[in-house]
């Protein structure tokens, strides 16, 4: 399902797109519980993924990080109230069949998602670190759907936390050994940054 090019939007000042976004994800279960899957992806797609991605907000340095880090950390509260419950147990990243409608956006989380890690830049640290701390609490969830998220984020930021993210996906594999070869396998590609 395609976005209404030609629908009414609102252009919000960064400040209150953070507070409205903190505002949805902490209370994403039961904000988003009257929306089918297909709603609820495409209006995700739309607020992280889009290339005018409202949540472009969160690099801006005028809002404070107080503000812009518990918006950050409340992704959590996405993937254990929504995702876990409403994502179905299939790997995105081997296309496979009868995927539920949210598991794409669940997948691409910190792929399309507007921020990258940025360590020389130490500003940034508690940014960085917040969306790290994201992905391995995500790690810990009892979804497969979400496990492999974490991991392609994981996989990613990779390239600049490499020590960091090793550490995380080796401390999950060792914590659960008994994933389906394919995640497991996804899990190495992970931490040796081999993902796409």
């Amino acid at each position: 399902m395609a976005l209404d090019e030609n629908a009414d939007c609102a252009e919000l000042e960064p400040h209150r797109t953070v507070t409205y976004a903190t505002e949805l994800f902490q209370h994403a279960g039961e904000l988003l519980a009257p929306y089918t899957d297909a709603q609820v992806n495409q209006g995700l797609w739309f607020l992280i993924g889009e290339s005018t991605s409202p949540l472009y907000a969160l690099t801006e340095a005028s809002i404070p990080l107080e503000q812009r880090v518990p918006c950050i950390r409340s992704i959590s509260t996405v993937f254990e109230r929504c995702f876990v419950t409403r994502c179905t147990p299939h790997l995105s990243h081997l296309d496979e069949p009868g995927a539920g409608a949210l598991n794409l956006i669940c997948y691409m989380w910190w792929d399309i998602f507007p921020l990258y890690g940025q360590p020389e830049d130490t500003a940034r640290r508690e940014i960085d670190e917040a969306c790290l701390s994201v992905m391995e609490i995500t790690l810990q969830l009892p979804s497969v759907a979400c496990q492999e998220s974490a991991l392609h984020g994981l996989g990613h930021w990779g390239l600049h936390y490499k020590s960091q993210c090793q550490s995380i996906i080796s401390a999950f594999m060792q914590r659960h050994r008994e994933l389906r070869p394919e995640l497991q396998e996804y899990a190495t590609q992970a931490r040796e940054r081999n993902v796409q």
